[in-house]
């Protein structure tokens, strides 16, 4: 009897153990889960921000990555864990259930991932960056389904995202979603036309210069101008002049196409007559020319568009305010962003929030001692005149803003050369950047 009494103890204390150990791992588990959301949310806004360069981007995503092996080490409790935020799910839930599930090759499991988020435009995009996120080898397999024309447009969009993401030309399938009828897969396959530098697509694209949706029309004009269409210039030009969502990057692009000269007279006109003066602002780096600082100075005295404007001097000349010790506390009751205030319905985000504000009488002494090292009607960018050795350069040593543009104007000088994408994981982005030389 004892001896039966004892087994059983022994027994029940390994149910114990057992039931201890699961309960720890899924509280592991959740842990890992909660953090790569949270940390992808980060990452999002980091990817298109002044404040991050690709080491700070690539140490990010390493954070990342270690919730992420956490995830796909743990098998099923990995999965559950990521599956229970899907009942609440934004971007980063869905990012990881879609890496996890994925990883897994769990397909009922990415079918609920793509239920829940893949029609939800916000949401889908943490779901592009999953494929993005993944090795396109094992991206390549779930192509076919998300391409076939028999799909939902929201699931060929997932297709061509992911394919821009890792550079892979989607084939025949792009060329068929540039006549989509729907405006959002539409939009997506001609902005994918110029990511990917499909020379051969350019008819199509020029086909929906006059469409009536305005995001088919913007990418259509954007992704001309990177495969030599001279004539997207005027598209842009329409776009920046009607003060739309799509505005700034109209005129940044337009400054972009246009010959120097005559990018310069238009952006004296925009100046006067934007109807948001934020566009001009950003004309004015785009095009880079140092001869617009002065300008730029009057407009920093502005508080509201302060940040901006000295951002816009930093790209061109490559002052950096911080390190010249040029940046100032915010002025008093200036108000940006969402506030505390539960009756405010305001809650866009301010974009200008990771900018620091410029000591304007001091970014002026620092322009009248440097001015005469810069040559008017000469492009710049962070400093540097916009060779292909100025704009490598700040593609692998620039923030992301400087990236970005550098690698759209690389892009430019090189008739069908793909965009490097610098939004994409910060380790993958440093392999490919070794591969370059």
């Amino acid at each position: 009897m004892h001896r039966i009494r004892g087994g059983s103890a022994q027994v029940d204390g390994a149910r114990g153990r057992a039931g201890m150990s699961a309960t720890l791992q899924a509280s592991l588990c959740e842990e890992h889960a909660d953090q790569a959301a949270f940390l992808w949310l980060l990452r999002d806004r980091a990817a298109r921000s002044a404040a991050y360069g690709l080491e700070d981007l690539a140490e990010l995503d390493d954070r990342i990555e270690a919730h992420l092996d956490g995830l796909r080490l743990a098998g099923d409790a990995g999965w559950e864990a990521c599956r229970a935020l899907l009942q609440q799910a934004e971007g980063g839930e869905v990012f990881g259930a879609a890496i996890v599930a994925v990883h897994r090759w769990d397909l009922r499991g990415l079918a609920r991932v793509l239920d829940v988020g893949g029609g939800a435009p916000d949401v889908s995009r943490g779901i592009a960056s999953a494929l993005g996120w993944t090795p396109l080898e094992r991206v390549r397999r779930l192509l076919p389904g998300l391409l076939s024309g028999r799909s939902p447009p929201a699931l060929q969009w997932l297709g061509i995202a992911a394919c821009a993401a890792h550079g892979e030309d989607p084939g025949a399938p792009l060329g068929y979603a540039l006549l989509a009828r729907d405006p959002r897969l539409r939009a997506r396959a001609l902005r994918a036309a110029g990511q990917l530098g499909r020379v051969d697509l350019l008819p199509e694209v020029r086909a929906s210069f006059r469409a009536d949706d305005e995001a088919c029309r913007f990418w259509a004009a954007w992704s001309a101008a990177l495969l030599g269409e001279g004539a997207s210039a005027l598209v842009l030009r329409e776009l920046a002049n009607g003060g739309g969502p799509f505005a700034a990057e109209s005129a940044s692009m337009a400054m972009r196409r246009m010959a120097p000269a005559v990018a310069s007279t238009w952006l004296r006109a925009l100046e006067r007559s934007a109807r948001d003066p934020r566009v001009p602002v950003s004309a004015a780096w785009a095009l880079g020319d140092p001869a617009a600082v002065p300008w730029l100075l009057e407009v920093a005295g502005d508080p509201a568009l302060a940040r901006l404007s000295g951002q816009a001097i930093s790209l061109i000349t490559g002052l950096d305010l911080a390190a010249e010790q040029l940046a100032r506390r915010a002025p008093s009751g200036l108000r940006a962003g969402p506030t505390d205030d539960p009756s405010d319905h305001d809650v866009a985000m301010d974009p200008d929030g990771d900018l620091p504000f410029p000591d304007v009488a001091g970014v002026s002494a620092w322009w009248r001692r440097r001015a005469a090292e810069y040559r008017p009607g000469t492009r710049y960018l962070l400093g540097r005149a916009m060779t292909r050795e100025g704009l490598e350069h700040a593609l692998r040593e620039g923030h992301q803003i400087a990236r970005g543009a550098a690698a759209v104007e690389l892009s430019l000088r090189e008739r069908g050369r793909a965009v490097f994408e610098v939004r994409g994981p910060g380790f993958a982005q440093q392999e490919a950047l070794g591969r370059l030389g």
